[in-house]
């Protein structure tokens, strides 16, 4: 089982290590400045907004090869700063599901621990 070893971001700052098993690893996103941490994590059966770290997305995806990016969806619009590129775990899909017949298309991905996530269309060619 390969392990990540990344800094956990935290308010007040502190120097606290987190350990990832790389295998479980759903995606990863690099959250709005607005939000703590420089990278968020979103590992199998946790069910919040991901493990927020300090490391950079570059330097996080040097220690996750393999990951596949798209544009994240949002029912309510995209945020004021932007939508987010995420980098989904191919090894971790289940099943995509298209939202047909709306407008814009956009996708659902559903992870093997039933946790779900939405992506714009096109889908990448990896998923």
């Amino acid at each position: 089982m390969p392990i990540a070893h990344f800094h956990k971001a935290t308010d007040p700052a502190t120097e606290d290590e987190v350990h990832i098993n790389t295998d479980a690893v759903l995606y990863v996103e690099e959250p709005p400045a607005t939000q703590i941490g420089r990278t968020a994590i979103q590992v199998m059966g946790l069910q919040t907004d991901g493990i927020r770290i300090t490391e950079d997305l570059s330097q996080v995806l040097v220690q996750l090869p393999l990951l596949v990016a798209t544009w994240r969806h949002y029912h309510a619009g995209e945020p004021p700063e932007g939508a987010s590129v995420v980098h989904i775990a191919p090894h971790n899909v289940s099943c995509v599901v298209p939202n047909v017949p709306h407008t814009p298309a956009y996708w659902t991905i559903h992870f093997k621990d039933a946790s779900e996530l939405r992506v714009v269309h096109p889908l990448p060619m990896d998923l």
